[in-house]
C-alpha cells in the first residue's frame, strides 16, 4: 500500500516492482510524452512519428529488455544495475521503493556486489520548460562499511523513428541512422523519415546526453546496440561493456545500425557515506533550431544545482495546475472523508491527482501511454468539451477562447469534424471518407457552455459568432458533396460559405441549436434519436441502421429545456440562420401536433431533416431570421417535453418492484433492456435522471434497481451493464462491447466515467446520500492499492477483479471535479 507523504500529492510505495502493469506519466507542455515504471521501463516520444525510445504497450512493460538503465562496472568485471534490471539482480531479487509526486518519479534500489552496498535513487521528470527532453538524475550512496570503486555507465537504447517502424521495416529504418558521439553524448540524425507519410527528409535529432553533478562530461561512449550487448548478450547482460576496456571517444560516427545512448563516466571511488550524482538527458529536437540541442540542454540543466532548480519548478507547475482545478471545490475532501471514512488528507491528495488528469489528457490526448496503445495522439470531439469542464473550474476566463474555437468544428448539418488538429480551433477535412457519426456530440456543447456561464457570469458569450466547418461529407455523413474542393480562392477550403461565397458565421447559440435540432429530427422507427455510429459508448457501434439511443434522446431533451430557460432569462431577439429557424419552427409544430401517431411523427421528422440537409449540403443562404427569444424558448420547451414524454410513456420498465428506463434499441429495432431477463445498462438511467426525464417518484426505485443489478462493492461500485446471456448476438447487433470479456472495458466493468456521471445525476436531482455512495465507492477502490494496483487517480475502469485499468487519461476526472464542485456549491434542484 502506498502512503501520501505531504499535502501536495506526493506518495511512497514500498516494493513497487512486485506489482505488474504499474507506470507513471512523464511529460511537459512543450510536447515530450512518455512513461516510466519502477524498473525504468516505458517509452518517450514527441508524437506517433517521433518515438525517442522504443514504443511499448502494457505487455512490453514486463517483457521488453529495452529500458532505461544505469550500470556500475566493478573492478572484477562484474556489473550491477542502479535500476535493479540485470540478469544477476533479477535472479537475486530486488525491492524497489518508488517515491513520486506531481509530476516526478523516483525509484530506489539497494545495489549489492560482494560486501559492497550502494543505495541507488533514480529520479525521472520532464522540465516544465519549452524543451523536449526528460531528465534522469542518478544518485549513488555508499552505505557499506568499505570503500567502493566502479565505472558508471548510462545505457539508454535510442529508437529514433515512427511507431509504425516497430513492425514495418524495423531493420531497414535502422539503415537510415547516422550516429555521432559528441562531447556530452550520443546523437542520432536519420537521413529520412520512413513511415506511412512516405519517404521524407528527416528534420529531427534524437539524443542522450549526460554529465556529472559538477558538469563533467562522459569520458567515452557506447553508441550502438552491439557495442553494449556484444555477441550473445542483451540489455540485461551487457557483454559488450563487460568485455570492453573502454568505449569510443567523442567525434566518432556510425552509420546504419541501431543506436544506444551509452555514456561512460570516470571511475568513481566512494568511501562509506559518500555520494556521487549523474545527470542524463534524453530527448529530441528540430535540427533547424538550436533550442533544445545537447549544448543548450547541458547549459540549462547540466549541474546538480540547475537540475534541482528545474525539479522544483516542475513541482510548482504541476501542483499549481492541480490546485487550480480544485479552486472551486474547497471543502469537498472533508465531505468525502466524512462520507467514506477515508482520511481527509488522503482525500485531498487523491483529488489533486484527479485534478491533474485533465491536464495530462490535454497533453497526451487519448494515446501514448502503455494501456492507451491506440490512436495517433490528439483528442476527439467529446474530449474537447469535457476536458474544459475541469479547466474552467480553475479559471473560467482562461478557457473562453478555447470554447469559442471549438465551435468552428460544427458542420451545417449538425454533425462535426472528426479529425481535430493540434492547435485550438483547428479542424481538418476528412480525406479518408470516414462517415461515422457519434450521435451524442451535441450534448456536451451545452453542458460545457452552461457551466462556463454559471462560473463566469458571461452570458454574452453565446452571442459571439463563429464560422462553421466544411468538408466533403454532407447529409449527416451519409453522402459526399461532389462540388466540394480542397482548393479555394481567398478562403480556407474547410469553411462553410454563404451563397455569396463568403464564410458564414453564426452565434455560438445557433451552433448548439443546430446540433440539438438536427439530432432531435434524426429519429428511428420507435421515435428515439438514432444511435448511428455510436453515442458516448464508442463500443455500441453495430447498430447503425435501426439502433436508437434512448439514453441520449433524454440528454438532448434535458439540454433543450435548459436552453429554453436560458432564452427566457436572456430575453430580446435571437438571430438564427434562416434555414435553421424554419427547421426549428417546423419541428416544434410536429411536437405540438397531438393528432400524429409516433410513427407518423417520426416519418415527418426524417423528411424534414433530409430536406434541410439537402439545402445546406454545399453552402447556406447566409440570411438570418430574427426571432423573439421567448417565442423560441416556447418552441424549445415543446420539443423537449415531447421527447421527454415519449420516453416516459414508451421506455419505462417495471417488474417486481424494480423500475428502470430502456436505454437502447438494437439493429433489429428491438428494445435492449429487460428487467425480467436481467438485461440492464446504466447509461439510460443516468441520462434520464440527469436530464429530468425520470420522475422524482421513480428515482428511488431506479436506485434500488441499480443497487440490485449493477452494484459490486468489491470492484468499485456500479457496473456499466449486467452480463447478457446472449453476448455474441448483441456483439453483432448492438456493439463490439459484448465481444469483450465480461467485466472488462464497456462490457460490465465499473466504468468510472459513467459511474461518476451517475453520481452527478443523482446529486443534481437532490439524492445526495445516494450520489455519495457512488463516488466514495470509486475513491475507496482507487485508494485500495492491494486491489486496484494503480497510483493515485481515477482510471478508465475497474475490471472484474477490481484492478484499475487505463489510468490518467479518462473523462471521469473532469466529471469527478464537476461533481465535487456541485457537492460544495449546492447543485441539486431541491
Amino acid at each position: 500500500m502506498y502512503k501520501f507523504t505531504d499535502n501536495n500529492g506526493s506518495f511512497e510505495l514500498q516494493n513497487a516492482g512486485a506489482n505488474s502493469y504499474l507506470y507513471f506519466p512523464v511529460c511537459n507542455e512543450a510536447g515530450i510524452m512518455g512513461s516510466v515504471t519502477p524498473s525504468l521501463s516505458g517509452d518517450l516520444m514527441l508524437d506517433q512519428n517521433h518515438f525517442i525510445l522504443q514504443p511499448v504497450s502494457v505487455e512490453e512493460l514486463h517483457n521488453n529488455k529495452s529500458s532505461r538503465n544505469f550500470w556500475l562496472k566493478f573492478g572484477d568485471g562484474q556489473m550491477r544495475s542502479a535500476t535493479g534490471v540485470s540478469v544477476w539482480q533479477r535472479a537475486e531479487g530486488t525491492e524497489t521503493t518508488v517515491r513520486a509526486g506531481l509530476l516526478w518519479h523516483e525509484a530506489g534500489n539497494e545495489v549489492r556486489h560482494g560486501e559492497d552496498r550502494i543505495i541507488a535513487e533514480v529520479l525521472t521528470f520532464a522540465p516544465a520548460e519549452d524543451v523536449t527532453c526528460e531528465i534522469m538524475r542518478v544518485l549513488l550512496k555508499n552505505t557499506g562499511d568499505g570503500e567502493v570503486s566502479f565505472e558508471p555507465v548510462a545505457v539508454i537504447p535510442l529508437y529514433g523513428r515512427s511507431a509504425a517502424n516497430l513492425r514495418d521495416h524495423r531493420h531497414v529504418t535502422s539503415l537510415l541512422h547516422r550516429i555521432k558521439t559528441i562531447e556530452y553524448g550520443v546523437t542520432v540524425d536519420p537521413t529520412l523519415s520512413f513511415d506511412e507519410r512516405g519517404h521524407l527528409k528527416n528534420t529531427t535529432e534524437y539524443f542522450v546526453a549526460g554529465c556529472g553533478a559538477g558538469g563533467e562530461a562522459p569520458k567515452s561512449f557506447y553508441p550502438t546496440v552491439m557495442s553494449v550487448t556484444g555477441e550473445g548478450g542483451d540489455f540485461e547482460k551487457p557483454l559488450g561493456i563487460m568485455q570492453s576496456e573502454a568505449g569510443v571517444g567523442a567525434g566518432e560516427a556510425f552509420d546504419g545500425v541501431e543506436a544506444v545512448g551509452g555514456l561512460c563516466f570516470e571511475r568513481c571511488v566512494l568511501k562509506p557515506g559518500e555520494e556521487a550524482e549523474f545527470l542524463i538527458f534524453t530527448g529530441a529536437r528540430d535540427i533547424n533550431d538550436d533550442k533544445g540541442c545537447v549544448a543548450d540542454i547541458i547549459n540549462r540543466f547540466g549541474s546538480r544545482e540547475k537540475t534541482e532548480k528545474a525539479l522544483e519548478e516542475n513541482k510548482r507547475f504541476w501542483v499549481g495546475k492541480a490546485r487550480a482545478g480544485l479552486n472551486a471545490c474547497d471543502g469537498a475532501a472533508a465531505v468525502i472523508a466524512k462520507a467514506s471514512g477515508i482520511d481527509e488528507k488522503d482525500a485531498e491528495n487523491y483529488l489533486l491527482w484527479v485534478a491533474a488528469e485533465p491536464v495530462l489528457r490535454r497533453i497526451f490526448g487519448c494515446s501514448f501511454l502503455p494501456y492507451h496503445d491506440y490512436g495517433k495522439g490528439g483528442r476527439g470531439w467529446r474530449d474537447l468539451w469535457q476536458d474544459c469542464l475541469a479547466l474552467m473550474l480553475g479559471d473560467p476566463a482562461s478557457v473562453r477562447e478555447l470554447l469559442i474555437n471549438n465551435f468552428a468544428g460544427v458542420r451545417a448539418d449538425g454533425t462535426n469534424a472528426t479529425i481535430i488538429g493540434s492547435r485550438p480551433g483547428e479542424f481538418i477535412a476528412d480525406r479518408n471518407g470516414i462517415a461515422r457519426v457519434w450521435m451524442d456530440h451535441g450534448v456536451w456543447t451545452w453542458i460545457t457552455m452552461e457551466l462556463y456561464m454559471e462560473l463566469s457570469g458571461d452570458l454574452s458569450i453565446l452571442d459571439t459568432e463563429q464560422v462553421y466547418f466544411k468538408d466533403r461529407l454532407c447529409m449527416r455523413a451519409k453522402s459526399a458533396d461532389e462540388r466540394f474542393s480542397e482548393v479555394a480562392f481567398g478562403v480556407s477550403p474547410t469553411l462553410l460559405l454563404s451563397r455569396e461565397g463568403k464564410p458564414y458565421r453564426g452565434s455560438l447559440f445557433e451552433h448548439m441549436l443546430l446540433m440539438h435540432i438536427t439530432a432531435a429530427l434524426d429519429v428511428g422507427e420507435h421515435g428515439n434519436m438514432l444511435l448511428r455510429g455510436a453515442d458516448w459508448n464508442d463500443a455500441l457501434d453495430m447498430a447503425d441502421k435501426k439502433g436508437e439511443s434512448v439514453a441520449f434522446s433524454a440528454a438532448y431533451a434535458g439540454n433543450l429545456r435548459e436552453m429554453a430557460e436560458y432564452l427566457k432569462k436572456r430575453g430580446g431577439k435571437a438571430e438564427i440562420l434562416k434555414e435553421l429557424a424554419q427547421l426549428t419552427e417546423d419541428l416544434g409544430g410536429i411536437c405540438r401536433d397531438t393528432s400524429l401517431t409516433p410513427f407518423e411523427a417520426a416519418a415527418r421528422k426524417r423528411e424534414l431533416l433530409e430536406g434541410y440537409c439537402r439545402s445546406v449540403s454545399h453552402d447556406v443562404s447566409g440570411e438570418k431570421t430574427e426571432i423573439d427569444a421567448n417565442a423560441l424558448a416556447g418552441t424549445l420547451f415543446a420539443i423537449a417535453e415531447s421527447v421527454a414524454e415519449h420516453i416516459r410513456k414508451n421506455e419505462k420498465l417495471e417488474s417486481d418492484g424494480f423500475k428502470w428506463i430502456n436505454g437502447y434499441y438494437d439493429n433489429d429495432g428491438k428494445p435492449v433492456e429487460n428487467i425480467k431477463d436481467g438485461r440492464i445498462m446504466l447509461t439510460g438511467a443516468v441520462f434520464a435522471i440527469m436530464s429530468g426525464v425520470a420522475d422524482d417518484s421513480d428515482i428511488p426505485d431506479m436506485v434500488k434497481t441499480a443497487d440490485s443489478f449493477l452494484f459490486d462493492g468489491t470492484s468499485g461500485g456500479y457496473r456499466l451493464n449486467t452480463r447478457f446471456k446472449d453476448e455474441e448476438t448483441y456483439a453483432h447487433k448492438l456493439g463490439r462491447m459484448f465481444g469483450f470479456a465480461y467485466g472488462s472495458k464497456e462490457n460490465g466493468a465499473v466504468f468510472c466515467h459513467m459511474a461518476v456521471m451517475y453520481a452527478y445525476a443523482l446529486l443534481k436531482r437532490g439524492f445526495r446520500d445516494e450520489a455519495l455512495k457512488v463516488i466514495t465507492a470509486l475513491i475507496r477502490q482507487s485508494l485500495d492499492f492491494d486491489k486496484a494496483r494503480i497510483y493515485p487517480g481515477i482510471p478508465e475502469y475497474f475490471d472484474i477483479n477490481g484492478r484499475g485499468m487505463y489510468p490518467y487519461l479518462t473523462g471521469a476526472a473532469s466529471w469527478m471535479l464537476l461533481f465535487m464542485y456541485r457537492l460544495v456549491a449546492g447543485g441539486d434542484s431541491k
